[in-house]
């Protein structure tokens, strides 16, 4: 991978910024760092694949949602990529405009308190919106799948009492959390996994990481109330909070999530069968 992100400099005219440290992907299948352009700091981000198994929602996943996305959701601009094969490995580098913004938190949770600027939360409500109001690629995969939710509610919440069929698809990137936002200026990263998802997913996902900080959390839900507190919103939220369940099973950062998550789904419910009875 060091040797591909070096060829990727070469192929696109770039430079590795001084002693910057390179970020690493899951599993190390990318690899990212600053890079010096001809037009300033700019970041490169390599992907691979084995030669013949390219291709794929991440593989095109940046590219796609730059060729659709409006101009207005904050986000990094791709400037330029290439292909090229090497050994038996297929290779894409992608060069964005750089981010100086810190994120909000190194894990996608966040475990204590920040302050954010005001006029981020509108900003960061506007996004939302005009994402799932933006129109998904035919042949995009979406997020997670009609079959998954009817299979895994039910396996970590028990029955509950309600139709687990997703009505209302919209496009949503797919792993809003706060090692992917930006702050004082908001920036929303990693658009790589972006696809349909039941509407409300993207509300429900950051609300779900912000759980060990209440006064945060709070705030997350009121402005986001008018997505969350709906049929759709309620079955997006017990949609994120089983996948973080399950995921609680594989990582420390889902574990120490895990118990606020599943207390959080049984309020749910719990509101849900208040309502029917009342």
């Amino acid at each position: 991978m060091h040797t591909a992100f070096a060829d990727a400099t070469s192929r696109l005219g770039c430079v590795p910024a001084d002693s910057a440290a390179k970020a690493w992907g899951h599993g190390g299948r990318t690899i990212g760092a600053p890079v010096t352009t001809s037009y300033g700091t700019a970041w490169l981000r390599v992907l691979e694949a084995p030669a013949g198994k390219e291709g794929g929602k991440l593989w095109t996943g940046s590219q796609e949602a730059a060729a659709i996305l409006p101009a207005e959701i904050p986000r990094p601009r791709l400037l330029e990529s290439a292909d090229w094969a090497r050994e038996g490995y297929a290779y894409r580098a992608e060069l964005s405009s750089y981010i100086t913004a810190p994120v909000c938190s190194p894990t996608p949770d966040l475990t204590e308190h920040i302050t954010l600027p005001g006029a981020w939360w509108p900003r960061l409500r506007q996004a939302i919106s005009a994402v799932a109001a933006t129109q998904a690629p035919a042949d995009r995969s979406r997020v997670i799948t009609q079959d998954y939710i009817h299979r895994t509610i039910p396996r970590y919440l028990g029955d509950v009492g309600t139709d687990t069929t997703v009505r209302r698809w919209t496009l949503a990137h797919g792993d809003l959390h706060w090692a992917n936002l930006t702050s004082p200026e908001l920036t929303i990263l990693d658009w790589e996994g972006f696809g349909p998802a039941p509407y409300g997913f993207d509300a429900a996902h950051l609300y779900a990481y912000t759980l060990l900080t209440p006064g945060l959390a709070t705030r997350v839900r009121d402005t986001l109330a008018d997505i969350l507190a709906t049929p759709d919103g309620r079955l997006a939220e017990l949609t994120v909070a089983v996948i973080l369940l399950q995921a609680a099973d594989r990582d420390p950062i889902h574990a120490r999530l895990a118990p606020h998550v599943r207390e959080h789904a049984q309020r749910l419910l719990e509101n849900q069968r208040a309502s029917r009875t009342s």
